[in-house]
């Protein structure tokens, strides 16, 4: 019997190939596409919820399988809020990528940095379809480590915009990330720190939320008529009447959504609350992201359209990226192979 080898690969070996992020969104709109055509199978994310240090703990199972891609496997992740007061990383996880004819694990890899470019991929392949022409001012609420991903691949797909608000709960997230991407980026425009998400969100024609979905931010009179948001699973940084004013909601999967909301209802945050993911009630769907990527809908029919987007995040996504790194990792020589049998 032939022995079975699968490759190894770090964070540090996936950061070492280099993937534009032109790359990434390319793999993600792919199984976006197979996504609107049906030719893929996916469910709605299983878990479990060590309670530990925070009642939000998870990790989540995440199988998927891409017909015209030929790639399949799983990502398994877990998201601990409360790991970065003690210097571990919010989100760690690993996703196995199996060989579609045998089954046969061909690699396992971190997911952690591909959780990022996926997640922000997502975002953006969402937003420049979406954002109106000419925008100009964006804000971003939230500056870990999402936000970070979140402002490289949003200012590089969007180069109309001149002007960033951040802003973060941490004293001094914002402006720290400010300075960062400052130093390692080619942005000409202006990084504002701002001290309140008022001042952070008035005249934002993007806004993109990157929190945790604790308390619900996004007053009605912050989202402009034109504007476009774009948020991330965790919880929905809309108030009620915010969310519910938007002419357009927009998801990447239907069956994740009613998940997602079914298993918060009844949910409370730090300060006892009702907080559902979707306050007041999941808005009518307009369309999936898929459905605007294939072109079966439209993205945006007019300058004073307010859109909003909530990718809770497919595994179809990661699996394709997986298989992208899989790909480039072989081709490049990296990472470590061992035997598997």
């Amino acid at each position: 019997m032939n022995s079975i080898e699968v490759l190894l690969l770090s964070q540090s070996d996936i950061r070492s190939l280099n993937l534009q992020p032109d790359e990434v969104m390319a793999a993600v709109e792919q199984a976006m596409i197979e996504h609107a055509a049906g030719t893929y199978e996916m469910h709605p994310k299983i878990g479990v919820h060590p309670t530990g240090t925070d009642p939000d703990n998870f990790i989540h199972a995440m199988p998927a399988y891409l017909k015209q891609l030929g790639a399949c496997g799983l990502k398994w992740v877990g998201g601990f809020a409360k790991n970065p007061a003690h210097g571990l990383p919010n989100v760690t996880g690993v996703q196995v990528c199996n060989d579609v004819d045998t089954g046969i694990p061909q690699a396992i890899m971190d997911c952690a940095l591909l959780t990022g470019y996926r997640t922000a991929a997502v975002s953006t392949v969402i937003a420049r379809r979406c954002v109106r022409p000419g925008a100009s001012e964006m804000a971003l609420l939230g500056c870990g480590f999402q936000g970070s991903m979140h402002l490289h691949y949003l200012l590089h797909a969007l180069p109309g915009i001149q002007r960033v608000r951040l802003f973060d709960v941490r004293p001094g997230a914002a402006a720290e990330l400010a300075d960062r991407f400052r130093s390692q980026s080619n942005f000409a425009g202006e990084l504002v720190a701002c001290d309140t998400a008022q001042a952070t969100l008035e005249g934002a024609e993007v806004i993109s939320t990157c929190t945790s979905g604790d308390v619900q931010i996004i007053q009605p009179e912050w989202f402009q008529p034109g504007a476009f948001g774009v948020g991330i699973e965790g919880g929905c940084a809309y108030t009620e009447e915010a969310l519910h004013q938007a002419d357009k909601f927009i998801v990447d999967d239907i069956p994740l959504v009613e998940y997602f909301q079914k298993i918060s209802l009844g949910r409370k945050n730090d300060q006892g609350e009702e907080n559902p993911e979707f306050p007041g009630g999941i808005p009518p769907i307009y369309a999936t992201i898929g459905q605007v990527v294939a072109g079966e809908k439209s993205a945006r029919d007019s300058d004073e359209e307010r859109i909003i987007a909530i990718p809770i995040g497919m595994a179809i996504c990661d699996i394709a990226l997986g298989h992208l790194v899989l790909q480039r990792a072989r081709q490049q020589g990296v990472g470590q192979a061992f035997a598997l049998s």
